[in-house]
């Protein structure tokens, strides 16, 4: 396997990139229980906190600032972006590995040629020549020449398959990376009010 150089460099040095891990689904939006008393609960990250009635107001807000349908709809589309993708990436790979199979065969029948030449010319060398066994040599070496042209033809059909298939799936590889921007921009946007209402809970609330 070829590795490049800085690639290598990278990989000895134990920094290569982490994958990016797959975004997950929004969290639902906190929920508000209204108590006799000065203070209510807010439910967040499955936690429950008792926070003073003057807090909640700025709460609300935040809530109302909070685009929950707009971050669940980008979540939904990212998903089906990411099924078209395996569907996509299937039929690459089944093309692929088509193309690694007809090539095999035509580095197996190459080989074979090659060991069958080797072979008739090392006859021709000797003293003796066995006639009928050079014979039967060229009957195999134009045999195995005509399955090697065939096989080459198969392979190239199969990389005009693989190439072909990668053009049509294209698309759905740009869906899903347009998708997932889509949604990582609309789960930060979601993020920071519920971050605040977070540290609002944290600093003037009581965990239950």
């Amino acid at each position: 396997m070829k590795v490049f150089p800085s690639l290598l460099g990278l990989l000895l040095l134990g920094i290569l990139p982490a994958v990016a891990a797959e975004p997950e689904a929004p969290q639902s939006l906190p929920i508000i229980y209204d108590q006799p008393g000065e203070k209510y609960i807010l439910r967040i990250d499955n936690r429950r906190y008792q926070i003073p009635y003057v807090t909640k107001e700025g709460v609300v807000q935040l809530m109302s600032t909070a685009n929950y349908p707009r971050t669940k709809l980008r979540f939904e589309e990212y998903k089906r972006s990411l099924e078209d993708k395996m569907k996509a990436e299937a039929l690459v790979n089944r093309a692929q590995s088509n193309v690694t199979r007809e090539s095999e065969r035509v580095s197996r029948l190459n080989r074979s040629l090659e060991a069958l030449r080797q072979q008739l010319t090392f006859l021709r060398s000797q003293p003796n020549i066995d006639v009928r066994e050079i014979l039967f040599l060229q009957e195999q070496i134009r045999n195995t020449s005509v399955s090697l042209a065939a096989a080459e033809d198969m392979e190239a059909k199969a990389q005009a398959n693989l190439d072909k298939t990668k053009a049509t799936t294209e698309s759905a590889f740009q869906r899903a990376d347009k998708a997932r921007e889509d949604y990582v921009a609309a789960l930060d946007a979601y993020e920071k009010p519920l971050a605040e209402i977070r540290a609002i809970a944290m600093t003037h609330g009581t965990a239950l």
